[in-house]
């Protein structure tokens, strides 16, 4: 298996993102795609990490051959690091895998393609409790793929064709010179154009921290500042499944959604549910208080 994790200055979650692979996938590969972080803590951590895995990171002066720059102009230098055949695992530094990976997982991502000639996208992550309304009403379950396919018409412009966590088909890509855009919504639409729909695998075995922090470095405006203190915004690792816990799981009736918030713990504390995502999540003004603020400063720079 071959894990491409993309990393920004936030060592504490690329340290618990690399060690819940190595803890529930056999003898995985693991790449880590850093954005040259600056962050001390960071580097300190990618050293470390090192030791065992490969550490890529921009080559500004090539920088013209991958254009969309940031998250995917590294998801797309992952391609010259997959080989011919295999899949790739797309994770996120704030992002960690929750069970342990069976043979029957295996089997089903690869029936998943098998089945679906045209998808190149697989999704492998919990569904979040904030939008369990949504989900409900527009995610459908496919028995032959055994896995869940969200309907056109659901009110979303992203997330139906493609999510920037996802198992990649590379060999699909590149045979259909797939180049990432700078947008998701907009990578949504080139996968709808190229593509069948991406699935969702019944059991998922990856998620999202809740509540996880911006990166350490980056300047915070008030409105940030107070959306992070209302979300409690921190390092909120989830505690693993137990053997029981993960065979209940899979083998529990595809009617039942994967939310996260139904099957997930945190290994700490707890937080309100549903979890924050993102930082913004359940606070009306201070998104808009924040776009004003960088609006005033870039106004002075």
């Amino acid at each position: 298996m071959y894990f491409c994790v993309f990393s920004y200055n936030r060592g504490q979650l690329l340290k618990n993102c690399v060690e819940s692979i190595e803890r529930c996938a056999e003898s995985p590969t693991i790449f880590i795609f850093d954005d040259n972080s600056q962050d001390p803590e960071t580097l300190a951590i990618l050293d470390e990490i090192k030791v065992k895995h490969k550490i890529i990171k921009p080559d500004l002066d090539n920088f013209h051959m991958h254009k969309c720059g940031g998250l995917y102009n590294n998801m797309q230098m992952a391609f010259d690091y997959i080989p011919d055949g295999e899949l790739a695992f797309f994770a996120q530094d704030d992002s960690q895998l929750v069970r342990k990976i069976l043979k029957k997982d295996i089997e089903d991502i690869n029936n998943f393609f098998e089945v679906n000639p045209k998808s190149a996208f697989l999704n492998y992550t919990f569904l979040k409790g904030k939008l369990r309304s949504r989900d409900e009403e527009s995610t459908y379950f496919d028995k032959d793929s055994n896995a869940y396919f969200r309907k056109d018409n659901a009110q979303q412009s992203a997330g139906i064709y493609f999510s920037a966590i996802a198992i990649a088909h590379i060999d699909r890509l590149k045979s259909n010179f797939w180049q990432f855009l700078s947008r998701e919504k907009h990578n949504n639409s080139q996968a709808k154009d190229l593509f069948g729909k991406m699935g969702f695998i019944k059991n998922p075995f990856l998620m999202q921290l809740p509540s996880a922090p911006a990166y350490r470095g980056k300047t915070k405006t008030w409105g940030l500042k107070m959306a992070e203190d209302y979300n409690e915004c921190g390092f909120h690792p989830l505690s693993y499944m137990s053997d029981t816990e993960n065979d209940l799981f899979v083998n529990r009736s595809a009617k039942k959604l994967p939310v996260a918030e139904d099957f997930l713990k945190l290994k700490h504390k707890e937080l309100r549910k549903p979890w924050a995502i993102n930082p913004f999540q359940g606070t009306k003004f201070l998104k808009p208080l924040h776009k004003i603020e960088l609006t005033v400063r870039n106004w002075f720079k």
